[in-house]
């Protein structure tokens, strides 16, 4: 793992590859050496003018905050200020984020300073450069977010670790700790600022301040919710390859029928991921001798013979799969160019024009970039799709498990009855909870705004919820692929030996597949403790093991 490359943030170029390189892998941060001789030059012109100009309000600056904008602070009372803002906005709840989040939200947020539009001095990105590159990271909550006017309590969080708080807790985490798989990683202990900062031999300045309008600098900006979308989109994009991959291998099991997914029906209908998906899954099944009509004609046994004979179509949850699998794809595409934008973008409050005359005054411009709505909008779009995905895969589960809809397949996909084996029925009602509660959760969290800031800041977005929501439906949704893998291997185990060698043959991708989970889970000779299965198979999902297998047939 090259945890010792430096990315150099510039503002305008940071991807989200870059992003979990820095947060997962350990890479280090830096500004361009032309962005910091920009932002020590701005930052100069701005203290200079609120000297000379104190009559000129700058919100956040010179002025309070929220509902106090009106309200002036006095000169030697803004570092002051500064400590009083980080402190009040430190009322964070809930559990506490990962290492890799936060370490996410800091390079977005510093990415953000790299545009030099938000006054911010030197020292203080350095500061933070430092942290990220010293592997110091701030204890951050879940909790407390309205997205909008910044994620302010959780980048308060971040702020109170860089001034010292005694009050705040930060992490540190030595080199060999990027180099263990993330599943793997140890709990790390909580320790007091000046700890963390002596474990991670990096040198605190004893008399460093925040200066005037760098508290709010710190705080204005949706990067909690664009942090977590990064993972989210990361994490998702691999569920739904392997989507792919279990959809295939059910297809398998039931000796399904391939004219669902042929060039005929989905180049008519050329939604570009209805067309991905549609490719997906003719890769892995390519060569299969079960999803044939000669397949579909032998009959099983203990199979209704009515049930063996050539199959004009399939159940929606298989040969619906493109369109609906599809439409997740376009979900997540959308969310990646989203999440791109947001990461290079500025969102803080006020901004400043530095690129004007010398003699001119700085123009403050206080909008509301910090909004999550953007992000909001479309993690709501998102969550529903994923949601369906998870919901679908359940009912190829069911199919599966249900002696009536799996044409030939055991009852429940019990070994043998006659031992009173009960099979994998309950796989399934664990797959259903989890399917019921993404319905809820899918439900839009960026029309639930609260006024907040005595009706200043009346409409929010909500975008850290439905971020934390969408980060569940994922975990979610990847049970239910897991269930799915189970049931469809444990099929194919039960029947490989039960048809000629030639309708037995699997495809090209879906071999692959079921090489792999058939290693892992072991023969299947009766009943056994399915939790441990549910651990592995979601552990092959969620690690992306299962994807890498047959990655090469889900490109698109």
């Amino acid at each position: 793992m090259n945890n010792h490359k430096t990315i150099l943030l510039d503002g305008n170029s940071l991807s989200i590859d870059d992003v979990i390189a820095i947060a997962e892998n350990g890479c280090k941060v830096d500004f361009p050496e032309e962005i910091k001789n920009k932002i020590k030059t701005d930052r100069k012109r701005l203290d200079t003018q609120l000297i000379e100009h104190p009559e000129i309000k700058i919100y956040g600056t010179n002025v309070l905050h929220g509902d106090l904008k009106d309200q002036q602070v006095p000169l030697d009372l803004i570092e002051e200020y500064q400590t009083k803002y980080i402190k009040v906005h430190n009322c964070g709840t809930g559990k506490d984020l990962s290492i890799e989040q936060v370490r996410a939200i800091m390079v977005i947020r510093l990415n953000s300073f790299a545009k030099c539009k938000s006054g911010m001095r030197l020292e203080t990105c350095q500061l933070m450069i430092d942290m990220l590159n010293h592997n110091i990271t701030p204890r951050v909550t879940e909790e407390g977010s309205v997205g909008a006017s910044g994620d302010l309590i959780p980048l308060a969080m971040i702020g109170a670790v860089m001034i010292n708080l005694p009050e705040a807790v930060a992490y540190y985490c030595d080199e060999a700790y990027y180099n263990t798989p993330v599943e793997n990683r140890p709990q790390l202990w909580a320790l007091t600022v000046s700890e963390a900062f002596s474990q991670g031999h990096l040198k605190p300045d004893p008399d460093f301040r925040l200066g005037a309008k760098e508290a709010m600098g710190l705080t204005n900006g949706s990067n909690f919710i664009a942090a977590l979308s990064v993972f989210a989109y990361r994490d998702a994009v691999r569920m739904l390859k392997t989507a792919s991959l279990t959809t295939a291998l059910s297809l398998e099991a039931i000796r399904g029928e391939q004219n669902a997914f042929k060039h005929l029906i989905n180049d008519n209908r050329p939604h570009p991921g209805q067309l991905a998906i549609a490719e997906h899954v003719r890769n892995l099944i390519k060569g299969s001798g079960r999803t044939t009509l000669e397949a579909q004609m032998t009959i099983l046994p203990g199979q209704n013979p009515k049930t063996a004979q050539a199959r004009v179509q399939d159940r929606y949850s298989f040969r619906a799969a493109p369109s609906v699998h599809g439409a997740a794809w376009e979900a997540l595409a959308k969310f990646e160019d989203t999440i791109t934008i947001e990461i290079n973008s500025v969102t803080d409050n006020p901004l400043f024009d530095f690129d004007i005359a010398d003699d001119e005054y700085l123009s403050a411009a206080s909008g509301a970039n910090f909004h999550g709505q953007p992000l909001a909008a479309v993690i709501d779009y998102v969550k529903p799709c994923l949601t369906a995905l998870g919901l679908i895969s359940d009912k190829r589960s069911f199919s599966m498990l249900d002696h009536a809809l799996s044409y030939g397949l055991p009852a429940d996909l019990a070994y043998d009855v006659t031992k009173a084996d009960g099979g994998l029925m309950i796989t399934q009602y664990a797959g259903a909870a989890r399917g019921a509660e993404s319905r809820i959760l899918s439900a839009p969290s960026s029309v639930t705004s609260l006024s907040t800031s005595a009706n200043q800041e009346d409409f929010v977005s909500m975008g850290s919820i439905g971020v934390l929501h969408l980060m569940k439906i994922i975990y979610n949704t990847q049970m239910n692929l897991a269930v799915e893998l189970i049931c469809a291997t444990r099929a194919l185990q039960l029947t490989e030996d039960r048809l000629p060698a030639n309708l037995a043959k699997l495809g090209e991708g879906t071999s692959k597949v079921y090489k792999l989970t058939s290693e892992n889970l072991g023969s299947y000779t009766g009943d056994y403790y399915l939790k441990s299965d549910m651990d592995l198979t979601h552990k092959l999902v969620r690690s992306g093991a299962i994807l890498e297998t047959a990655a090469e047939y889900v490109v698109r």
